[in-house]
């Protein structure tokens, strides 16, 4: 490995003996990194080829290695991605990935291509010692018992989790507003009479017949705190201004938990490792009745909640085009849209103001007028982008052109590449057959070795290049075929609207700004 590039160490820990555990125990991190860090440096110092070498340190504290996707493995792979690493190191394979196919993929493929050297130490797994060739059966086994015995854990800790629920213990993060965890029981939950006071007040005025959003007013108004300042009172607010909403509100009037029921089994993993999750049926959930001390009676829970038995919130009108792309430019939140009904025209309005009474809020603007406005200047947009027509052809041009140009120097370097791989072959056969002495021999590997190193560099950041300019190919052309098929719109549709507007400002005054989806 040349002196250009640094040796990396990676160091990973799963979440049973995470970092936040490890603070909790008074450490900065956990035993198990601070070990690994030790033993992969002792190696360094004793391996010939490394030793002296510049060290980057990786490190993800209570990340499955299940997927990809950790902090510290990302911020490594961008650094190999920019030619800064020449060597990998790990305590086996196993901190590195539990995934058979993503491991034997980086092993065999990835790393080879960009000239980088990977070392398991505890699988006793050297690249270097590979001559080129696949990794070995015993290393393809080892990760497959690894991807193995992931799956093994996560089918027991799920089964514990059950085990755990079906026990009564609570064993999920935050607790509902008006709960706290026991300090005495472990995985118990008792009433935190603070925040009971609170919830009690909410179920009061719901009963006696407070709407959702007069509520959510009247707590702001006497400056009731939310359960995010009351357990989090240093935490900054959010866009200048926190308080209730009548989505707040809601929550609570038809959460069943202040019942004294826990549910669970909500939702399913798509698969090990996987971030995403399955709803499942609410008939399917398990339910425990009596779990903890309720806050409210059942009758009490049916007058305020904000629904009837079986009815469904869902929307069953169409959708105005322009939903979820409307925001107030006075406080920065989301319009809401309600249709025409009887003599009141369909028309958005700030839900935030109706609670905070912001004096800058576009409190309400009728949908028929806005929508006739960014149609207006939608087709203002698309006739001034025009004459782009007219460039296309030669703008198409200069873009096969500049391809052509990357995609041939990417050629050239790899084919200097592979001209030095058959110089190194032949130079190694001079030295076996004897017609070389082992000094002249290493001087000139080591030299082809490094300008090897550089040119696989260069490989690298010449397709990134290309990728580049094939996606700003695509995007132009991509821009401009919806530009053609509606270059003239008579109404507004869904379609145009997901195509060319990320997002409109309303304001107070009526004025419009919009921001187009245009890549420019």
């Amino acid at each position: 490995m040349g002196e250009r590039r640094k040796t990396a160490i990676y160091l990973r820990v799963s979440a049973e003996d995470s970092q936040g555990k490890a603070a909790y125990r008074g450490w900065k991190e956990s035993p198990s990194i601070s070990h690994q860090r030790e033993y992969l440096l002792e190696y360094i110092r004793n391996d010939r080829r490394l030793a002296g070498s510049q060290i980057l340190e990786f490190r993800d504290d209570g990340f499955t290695a299940t997927n990809m996707e950790r902090p510290g493995m990302q911020k490594m792979l961008e650094s190999i991605r920019q030619n800064q690493i020449g060597c990998i190191l790990v305590k086996d394979i196993s901190r590195f990935s539990r995934n058979y196919i993503e491991a034997g993929t980086y092993l065999n493929q990835v790393f080879p291509f960009m000239g980088v050297d990977f070392i398991a130490v505890n699988d006793g797994y050297d690249s270097r010692d590979q001559k080129g060739l696949t990794i070995d059966f015993d290393t393809e086994f080892r990760t497959l018992v690894y991807a193995l015995y992931s799956k093994d854990i996560s089918i027991k800790v799920k089964t514990s989790f059950d085990t755990k629920c079906a026990a009564g213990e609570y064993v999920f993060g935050q607790v509902p507003l008006g709960y706290e965890k026991s300090r005495e029981v472990k995985n118990r939950v008792v009433v935190n009479e603070r925040e009971a006071k609170i919830v009690r007040r909410v179920f009061a005025m719901a009963v006696e017949g407070m709407t959702t959003t007069g509520i959510a007013r009247k707590l702001f108004e006497e400056q009731v705190p939310t359960a995010t300042e009351l357990r989090y009172p240093d935490r900054n607010p959010v866009k200048g201004n926190r308080g209730w909403s009548s989505t707040m509100v809601r929550k609570i009037l038809s959460n069943r938990f202040y019942l004294g029921e826990m549910a669970y089994g909500k939702s399913v993993g798509e698969s090990v490792g996987s971030k995403k999750r399955i709803a499942v049926p609410k008939s399917d959930w398990k339910v425990m009745k009596n779990h903890h001390e309720p806050l409210v009676t059942p009758e009490v829970f049916a007058l305020a909640a904000p629904t009837s038995p079986g009815h469904s919130t869902k929307r069953k009108r169409p959708k105005h085009p322009l939903t979820g792309k409307i925001y107030c430019g006075g406080c920065g939140y989301s319009l809401n849209y309600k249709p025409e009904k009887g003599n009141i025209s369909g028309h958005f309005w700030c839900g935030r103001h109706s609670v905070l009474r912001i004096e800058d809020c576009c409190s309400c603007l009728k949908g028929d007028i806005l929508e006739e406005m960014v149609l207006m200047l939608l087709n203002l947009e698309l006739t001034g982008r025009g004459d782009l027509f007219r460039q296309r052809e030669a703008l198409e041009k200069f873009q096969r052109k500049r391809l052509a140009g990357v995609a041939k120097k990417e050629r050239d370097y790899r084919k200097q590449y592979r001209d030095m791989e058959k110089e190194r072959d032949y130079l190694y056969e001079q030295y076996a057959a004897g017609e070389m002495d082992a000094e002249g021999y290493r001087d000139r590997a080591d030299q082809l070795t490094g300008q090897m190193e550089e040119l696989s560099g260069r490989i690298v950041k010449a397709k990134a290049e290309r990728c580049r300019v094939m996606k700003e190919a695509e995007g132009s052309k991509d821009d401009m075929e919806p530009v053609i098929r509606c270059s003239h719109l008579e109404t507004l549709t869904g379609e145009a609207a997901d195509v060319f507007i990320r997002r409109v400002w309303v304001y107070k005054d009526k004025r419009v700004e919009i921001e187009w989806n245009f890549s420019e």
